[in-house]
């Protein structure tokens, strides 16, 4: 299956278009460690390119470790994982280049189209335990497994991202702060405590992957670091209505006690069959033991290739077809015969072998057999893995699935008169399955409209209009409406502010001799930053996860969409619509990824809601109703957008599946409520 998200976004002026040997074509992610392009060698096959952030690249304690994790690494077996190619610097900048692979992530997946079946579910819990136990017998603790780096590929699920996160570890900006490398929900509470990490971290991340997988959502919860931290060392997992006897297997995974724990092997052998448990784990310590230091010798230097990655993907594909005819049951687990070399064509069906002149396996990491434990683990994990890439027929909600039920933020008119008068309380609504009353969170009996939560979700800003001003004033308050308390500068009237990703920072529009430029506030001080100095009307500034703000501007006549970098200003705007009649609203996805606005119609009213990529690129018209649609916001999960329609004075708030569009349209509240904010 092409999964277009994993072809990536464009390359950005600010993004290299060579590593190495390596031409890069798109950006396919970005991370703590830097960010992954895909990338080819001249007539070689897609690779993922991963080049290191500039601030780890100078601190010499991370380079040396990560060059002893990432020859670590290149010793790890291949099936189940995404094989390490090659790695080196350029210019300055290290990078390591492994196999591309096609497919999306885990995360992606549940989040599009929910829980997995049980079938599909086992295939998973077998695919990532045989990739930890790879990567564990390489002499690595992988320490960041998550959805996000679980690919769904047609061969089966690829653990990426294994064997660099311990670098991390010696870069002196981090352990200065002490921070905890991994992410949140996922990490072991030894990892939280300081304590020595183990392989046994690895299998409590997989308990509480696979309860994600067969239930949607962590078994902890879901909140800010420090609440998901807590709830990992002190509270019970709930690991939902997993079938036996996977639920005991996860709940073993998840305990506190590191000891407590199974071994990715021990994984491996309750769900694959606990026979033959002695030769299961002869046969491992075989197929990987440590390299021959004759071996190691022989491998490449940093900054030269390691493996040809065409050779090196022939040959992987080769061994899974070999998995795949080396796994019929047998009494004891038994190794598969050797594989045979690149330049041998072991099947009529095998891919070409490496041209004539390739000097076979010199200084190419050791070839790794498949232990028949292994193997016949891939036959749930590969086989069901096209079940779980074949998307439903239309490819978006079920008829019986609706909105998450995560509270948003509104405005509650208590008198009628909007947009002339203005008499708005800031609410909350909580979607359900009919249309949901919305309750105030602040008394008051003025205008009080465009309420946006904090990251967190722990504060609340908005703006409050008092008749006759020429400014509105911008307030904070905690979300049950406790500590309130004016922020920054006065904003064009009614205008809506915009949190930073941290949480520190408001952006909004304050008039400058009769101009609203973006300014951007402190929080916690009040001092504030003018970002832009032009002469052209603007306003309804949203900032993304990835730091960029957009709004609106008639820099060029109509109402288009532009965003800038707040940290670099002076680097000027990018353009990111081009909509015949304007565009405004701008609202960015939760991962920053795409854009939610309001296209305008010929007499210059909202009309409807469309998304766009970060870029600007792939133009997606979600609703066509008479009706005006304005104001969209995203729902946390990304899947949902809620949007108001119908006449300004009597607003009320619909939400629409981003994959279906219009046709999965429905209201969430009553009339006289507006202004929304989900995420």
């Amino acid at each position: 299956m092409d999964d277009g998200r994993r072809r990536g976004r464009a390359l950005g002026p600010d993004d290299p278009r060579r590593i190495g040997a390596y031409a890069l074509e798109a950006r396919l992610g970005e991370g703590g460690m830097g960010t992954v392009y895909l990338g080819r060698r001249p007539g070689g096959p897609p690779v993922a390119v991963k080049v290191i952030r500039p601030e780890l690249a100078g601190d010499g304690a991370f380079l040396t470790r990560f060059r002893d994790e990432v020859r670590s690494a290149r010793r790890v077996a291949s099936f189940c994982t995404a094989q390490v190619l090659d790695h080196g610097e350029d210019d300055g900048r290290p990078y390591l280049v492994t196999e591309y692979i096609q497919g999306p992530s885990l995360l992606q997946h549940v989040s599009e189209h929910g829980a997995l079946t049980p079938g599909q579910l086992h295939g998973v819990a077998v695919g990532v335990a045989a990739a930890l136990l790879a990567i564990h017998s390489a002499g690595l603790v992988h320490r960041d497994l998550k959805p996000g780096n679980v690919l769904l590929s047609l061969s089966g699920p690829r653990v990426i991202d294994f064997g660099i996160a311990r670098a991390l570890d010696a870069a002196d900006v981090h352990t200065r702060t002490g921070q905890v490398i991994g992410s949140p929900g996922w990490i072991a509470p030894e990892m939280i405590l300081n304590r020595p990490v183990t392989p046994a971290a690895d299998v409590f991340a997989w308990g509480c992957l696979v309860a994600f997988a067969g239930n949607g959502r962590n078994p902890f919860g879901h909140g800010t670091f420090q609440v998901m931290a807590a709830r990992v060392v002190h509270a019970e997992p709930e690991v939902g209505t997993l079938p036996e006897p996977l639920a005991s297997l996860v709940r073993r995974a998840l305990a506190k006690d590191p000891a407590a724990r199974p071994t990715a092997q021990e994984l491996l052998l309750s769900l694959v069959g606990g026979s033959g448990e002695s030769a299961a784990a002869s046969t491992v310590a075989e197929a990987w033991g440590g390299t021959p230091p004759e071996e190691e010798e022989r491998s490449a230097p940093a900054g030269e290739t390691a493996a040809d990655p065409e050779t090196v993907q022939t040959a992987t594909g080769r061994q899974a077809a070999a998995t795949v005819a080396d796994t019929r049951p047998a009494p004891s687990p038994q190794p598969p015969p050797p594989e045979p070399r690149p330049d041998t064509d072991p099947s009529p069906s095998a891919e070409p072998t490496a041209p004539a002149g390739r000097e076979g396996d010199a200084g190419r990491p050791p070839r790794r057999r498949i232990p028949a434990l292994v193997a016949g683990a891939l036959i749930a994990a590969a086989g069901l893995a096209a079940a779980i890439l074949i998307p439903d027929g239309d490819g978006g909600e079920t008829a019986s699935s609706g909105p998450p039920d995560d509270p948003m933020l509104v405005r509650i008119d208590f008198a009628p008169g909007w947009a002339e008068e203005c008499h708005a309380r800031v609410g909350r609504l909580t979607p359900g399955p009919t249309v949901a009353q919305a309750r105030p969170i602040l008394q008051g009996e003025g205008c009080d409209v465009l309420p946006r939560w904090s990251p967190d979700r722990d504060r609340i800003a908005f703006t409050r209009w008092r008749p006759g001003a020429d400014a509105s004033e911008v307030w904070v308050m905690n979300a049950d409406g406790s500590g309130l308390r004016r922020v920054g500068p006065g904003v064009v009237p009614r205008s809506r502010v915009a949190w930073s990703p941290d949480g520190r920072r408001l952006a909004a529009m304050v008039k400058v001799d009769g101009v609203p430029q973006l300014h951007v506030s402190e929080v916690a001080t009040g001092r504030t930053v003018q970002l832009t100095h032009d002469e052209a009307a603007k306003d309804d500034p949203a900032w993304s996860a990835n730091g960029k703000i957009a709004f609106w501007s008639r820099r060029d006549g109509t109402r288009q969409i532009y965003c800038l970098d707040p940290d670099k200003p002076d680097k000027g705007w990018t353009k990111l619509t081009d909509a015949p009649h304007g565009a405004a609203d701008p609202a960015w996805s939760p991962d920053g990824d795409e854009l939610a606005f309001t296209l305008m119609n010929g007499e210059g009213k909202a009309a409807d809601i469309a998304v766009i990529d970060a870029d600007g690129s792939n133009l997606r018209r979600l609703t066509a109703d008479p009706a005006h649609d304005m104001d969209p916001t995203w729902s946390p999960d990304g899947k949902w957008l809620a949007f108001v329609r119908g006449p300004i004075a009597t607003p009320q708030i619909y939400a629409v599946p981003v994959k279906k569009g219009e046709a999965g349209a429905r209201p969430l509240g009553p009339p006289g409520v507006g202004h929304p904010a989900w995420s």
